[in-house]
């Protein structure tokens, strides 16, 4: 007769079966985020995705301020808009005021120590101005939407190389840059080739993300965009379908360019400084649908664009946000993303939070800004050497210079803030 002793000596585990259960669970719990991590081939290119959920949960990035200059209360420092920081190796801020046309450069402690550059078409003189960057011969690289290149200063404010894009007015064809990016000895900028045809009415535009040399010799085409806009009576500005990787690009300390290519998908692209693609990652992520309020921030950006198209001509603004508002190569050598929930809807308490990711694409944890400040409208920028740099009213000022600013409320000055990474 099997009694129910015998039974429940037959179903209950063994030692070296609870040991090896236990041993499981451990290895489990233990596990790097790669395992945590869905990879599969896609031609031969792996892609990495992570759950929604930062494997090592939430840090707190600890910040301590130094400085600030700028506001009501600088009597000395007048900043117009700041669109672009970078700092050197020896802790130097380099920031560029695309408003004033000119760059200020702030020792560790916030002195003004020197200002480079001024508005104008020669030598060392710039116009329409988005971003500045470190070039790979250490030089300073100023990228000017249009005509577009790279206005070269060196260090001292002499002129520099000069980077031209290209493109012939004469014929119909110009060159757009909008931003540029160096890492390593790797030099990228994307922009617009434009090419408009008065009899059709029509225009192609080709978006494109290249690398030059510092002879102005393209060396490769990353990632392009191609539209054909016609004119008539039904065009219609539409963002979703304008829409490129502006803020969705990067180059990390190895030359390597990274792109968010997808505009509603959460995916990174990592491409090798020859162009070969060599992985994809990113996370799963719920895209960000605006509010009211954010409707119509872009909704204004869009009419002031629309002012340069033909009268009656339509626009449409996107529903949703961009999953991805920037991509920072950390000098650890992982990967900081800025989501749309990260910039504009951070967790409570907090001012911003990036998902950071390993050089491998692997979702490691997410990390927050706690630091006074207001989401979506100040902007807060990481530099490469250990200091993050807000900027305080960052879009408010945007919308001003594009003409899309309300005409009843006055901008408040604009501030930079600086903190050092503790």
């Amino acid at each position: 007769m099997v009694t129910r002793a015998r039974i429940l000596a037959r179903s209950r585990p063994s030692g070296a079966a609870i040991a090896l259960f236990i041993l499981s669970l451990i290895i489990l719990l233990a596990a790097p985020a790669s395992l945590l991590a869905e990879t599969t081939m896609v031609d031969g290119v792996p892609h990495i995705m992570g759950s929604a959920e930062p494997p090592g949960g939430v840090e707190k990035l600890q910040l301590e301020e130094i400085w600030r200059r700028g506001g009501e209360d600088d009597d000395e420092i007048l900043l117009g808009l700041i669109t672009s920081v970078v700092a050197d190796a020896d802790g130097n801020l380099y920031v560029l005021d695309a408003q004033l046309m000119e760059i200020k450069v702030f020792s560790p402690d916030g002195e003004l120590i020197n200002t480079l550059g001024r508005q104008g078409t020669g030598p060392g003189e710039f116009q329409n101005a988005q971003q500045v960057s470190f070039l790979p011969d250490g030089t300073i690289g100023v990228a000017q939407t249009f005509p577009g290149k790279l206005v070269g200063l060196n260090l001292d404010g002499s002129p520099g190389t000069d980077i031209s894009l290209g493109g012939d007015p004469a014929s119909g064809g110009f060159a757009v840059l909008i931003n540029s990016r160096t890492g390593g000895e790797n030099l990228v900028v994307s922009g617009i080739n434009i090419k408009f045809d008065q009899a059709t009415l029509s225009m192609d535009r080709h978006h494109f993300v290249r690398s030059y040399g510092m002879d102005g010799v393209m060396k490769q085409e990353y990632y392009v965009k191609d539209q054909h806009w016609k004119f008539d009576a039904s065009f219609t500005l539409k963002e979703a379908d304008s829409d490129f990787v502006w803020w969705r690009l990067s180059v990390d300390h190895e030359g390597k360019v990274l792109v968010g290519e997808p505009r509603e998908e959460y995916e990174v692209s990592v491409y090798n400084e020859d162009g070969t693609l060599e992985r994809v990652f990113g996370r799963d992520y719920e895209s960000l649908k605006r509010t009211e309020k954010m409707t119509a921030r872009y909704d204004a950006m869009m009419e002031a664009q629309s002012r340069q198209l033909p009268p009656g001509s339509g626009r449409e603004v996107a529903e949703y946000e961009q999953d991805l508002w920037g991509i920072h190569p950390h000098a650890d050598g992982n990967y900081w993303v800025t989501t749309s929930r990260g910039m504009y809807h951070p967790p409570e308490g907090s001012f911003m939070a990036w998902d950071v990711f390993s050089n491998e694409g692997e979702f490691l944890k997410q990390v927050t800004a706690d630091i006074p400040g207001t989401p979506g409208t100040d902007l807060l920028v990481l530099t490469d050497h250990g200091n993050a740099v807000m900027i305080t009213g960052f879009w408010d000022a945007v919308l001003a210079i594009m003409g899309a600013g309300s005409e009843n409320e006055e901008a408040e000055p604009m501030e930079i803030v600086c903190y050092r990474i503790k």
